[in-house]
């Protein structure tokens, strides 16, 4: 496959990245991990690399958006939780590394929230970032 249009699916919330990921954040990660890799006597690796690949996805949102649409961008991608309490969700993400797209559960740090100003009745907010790391 290739691009699809989409950066990012959470569950079946498609994230628009043209009003909500701010240029140049997206960050997909492959992580690959090993198991009982070992080093012989000859200084030689032997690695036993997973098949399973825990991806990292990473976006910051444009600025300055207000509260409602903070709020209903976080308020989408709450409601496709599968457990709330650990902000667990089904992700697709498009890997450029890949060029294609990979579906894992993952889960969503703590976003780190900051208002940026107050006026006229109305919250704005510095770019927000967000992660969902794989399982």
């Amino acid at each position: 496959m290739a691009f699809g249009g989409y950066l990012l699916r959470v569950g079946n919330y498609e994230i628009d990245g043209t009003n909500y990921i701010q240029e140049k954040s997206y960050k997909a990660t492959r992580n690959i991990q090993d198991l009982e890799s070992y080093r012989d006597a000859n200084g030689v690796l032997h690695r036993n690399a997973l098949e399973h690949v825990p991806l990292k996805i990473e976006i910051n949102t444009r600025e300055n958006l207000t509260n409602e649409e903070l709020g209903t961008f976080l308020g989408n991608i709450r409601s496709q939780f599968t457990i709330a309490a650990e902000r667990k969700c089904v992700v697709t993400a498009f890997i450029p590394e890949l060029n294609d797209y990979v579906t894992q559960e993952m889960y969503m740090p703590d976003p780190d929230i900051t208002i940026k100003i107050i006026k006229d009745g109305v919250v704005k907010y510095d770019s927000v970032r967000l992660a969902w790391i794989g399982y």
